[in-house]
């Protein structure tokens, strides 16, 4: 049987055809998102669609990850990675596409030659968190010029660093990322600690009250550390919906920064420490970080890195720089028996990445467990005008006599430096300009607080949702200003499974202010 139709009646059919189409067309992609078990909602914020999951708690999966990527570095020459050796750092959305053994293909340019070259790559961070930091790493042309990042026939160029090959001093410290930093009297107890007993601080930074920010560039200045960028995650230009990375990643992405410093100094450095600002330590039987680590390490063959217990201690801090005496902080502190998951000094060229305490790629046969000294962690000082910190009513811990050994040589060698660097010209006249008593301390801490150590440690019921404190409200002040990192930030051509953001020309700003 024939049907006949006139012209209109075709025309009114071939609309209904495409108005079908794009019902089910919209049906589907609406199905993407929509999952009856989730509490989330689809916004479109700056042209990219933003996931909102009030819970913290979504395993939903997207179309793609999107990964933020924080560095990449190039060895013309590695004794663990080989010649000519890429490494990445980058938080990447872990629930989406599965990542454990995720591969992806890079292409190495030099002036003449292309060679492509397949990146295998290792996580670390916990299963709750959206976005874990991975490190990936190949090995491409010499003579590198270009890289990119190829899938699915679409590509994107990402900039790299030389890794460093020499170090200031032969033990460097990572510094994990600070924000809305004001306690220089911590900062001031550790550069001269490290720098006594050999250790060159790396510090990453997010922001920084204004007048501590100068006093540690007039340190940097002087050789006793190195200031680096610690940049918000954002993605610019996206074709496909994400879980905001900033507030689904644990601890500001603590795990990218120490494996960045790691890949930085991973052939220069004979050791390498991942400590907080506020984790100090003394060295008990050596004189030199170096010649210690040396020793247990020799003690115990087959082992590469060390792990470090963190035991509590309080201290009376000065309020201004010129009441400052490193003889009088020594003894004013008082330890407490409660010893807090430590941190690792490693050996470079046995660690490719590291979580924030250790990491999951390594054996704990090939570390040592050091029972003494501890790291002296000094968390919530004791204001020397008598003003209490109630941050200090929140966590009941007992403090006593001092447990750990600082010899009386180092006190006085330390209190010297201490006392030359605060009478420099440009120090002394930045000096009162540092913050007197805690601001941001005590809200930083109480929200760290209510968002996981009370229900990790106090209660004990646990934290289901990534462990971050990214909502944190931090209130702006006239009278003291932050310097916050900030960068030309990029996006690249929509890719499957993974599509690529990442950033370039890093600088220090003034418009931002004092948040993470």
């Amino acid at each position: 049987m024939r049907w006949f139709f006139s012209n209109k009646q075709r025309i009114i059919l071939t609309l209904v055809f495409y108005f079908v189409v794009l019902l089910l067309i919209s049906l589907r992609k609406e199905s993407i998102y929509k999952y009856s078990s989730e509490n989330y909602d689809l916004y479109n914020a700056s042209s990219s669609f933003i996931i909102s999951d009030p819970s913290g708690t979504s395993r939903s999966k997207l179309p793609v990850s999107h990964a933020f990527i924080n560095s990449v570095y190039y060895y013309p020459t590695s004794k663990s990675l080989g010649d000519n050796a890429i490494a990445f750092t980058m938080a990447i959305d872990q629930h989406s596409h599965l990542m454990k053994g995720h591969t992806f293909k890079v292409l190495g340019y030099n002036s003449t030659d292309v060679v492509e070259s397949v990146a295998t790559s290792q996580t670390e961070g916990i299963g709750r968190c959206r976005y874990t930091t991975m490190m990936a790493r190949t090995n491409t042309i010499s003579h590198l010029e270009r890289i990119e990042i190829e899938s699915n026939g679409a590509s994107v160029a990402i900039p790299f660093k030389m890794a460093r090959y020499t170090a200031p001093k032969p033990v460097i410290i990572c510094i994990s990322p600070q924000f809305a930093a004001e306690q220089w009297q911590m900062f001031v107890m550790h550069v001269h600690a490290a720098n006594q007993f050999g250790g060159h601080l790396h510090i990453y930074l997010t922001s920084i009250i204004e007048s501590y920010y100068e006093l540690m560039k007039e340190y940097e200045k002087l050789g006793y550390i190195t200031m680096d960028f610690w940049l918000r995650m954002k993605f610019m230009n996206t074709k496909t919906p994400y879980f905001e990375p900033n507030g689904n990643v644990e601890w500001r992405n603590q795990a990218g920064a120490q494996t960045d410093c790691l890949l930085q100094y991973k052939e220069a450095a004979e050791y390498i420490a991942f400590f907080d600002m506020d984790d100090i330590l003394f060295p008990k039987y050596y004189p030199t970080y170096l010649q210690e680590f040396n020793a247990v390490l020799a003690a115990n063959p087959g082992t590469n890195y060390l792990f470090y217990g963190r035991r509590e201690h309080e201290f009376v801090k000065a309020s201004t720089l010129s009441e400052f005496t490193f003889t009088e902080l020594v003894q004013s502190l008082r330890s407490s028996q409660t010893v807090k998951r430590g941190k690792v000094v490693v050996r470079p060229d046995a660690y490719n990445s590291t979580w924030i305490h250790n990491s999951k790629h390594v054996s704990f046969k090939t570390g040592v467990k050091v029972k003494t000294p501890t790291l002296v962690h000094v968390q919530l000082p004791v204001d020397k005008s008598g003003k209490r910190n109630h941050s200090r009513d929140l966590w009941k811990i007992e403090f006593g006599p001092l447990n750990e050994t600082i010899r009386e040589d180092d006190v006085r060698a330390i209190e010297e430096d201490i006392y030359r660097l605060k009478n420099m010209t440009k120090i002394a006249a930045l000096a009162p300009y540092l913050p007197s008593s805690d601001y941001y301390l005590p809200i930083v801490f109480k929200c760290y607080f209510d968002s996981f150590y009370k229900d990790t440690f106090v209660t004990k019921i646990g934290v289901p949702r990534c462990p971050n404190a990214d909502v944190c409200d931090l209130p702006q002040r006239d009278d003291y200003k932050c310097i916050h990192s900030d960068a030309q930030y990029y996006s690249g051509p929509d890719m499957q499974p993974v599509t690529y953001h990442f950033t370039t020309d890093s600088f220090w700003s003034k418009d931002i202010g004092c948040y993470q």
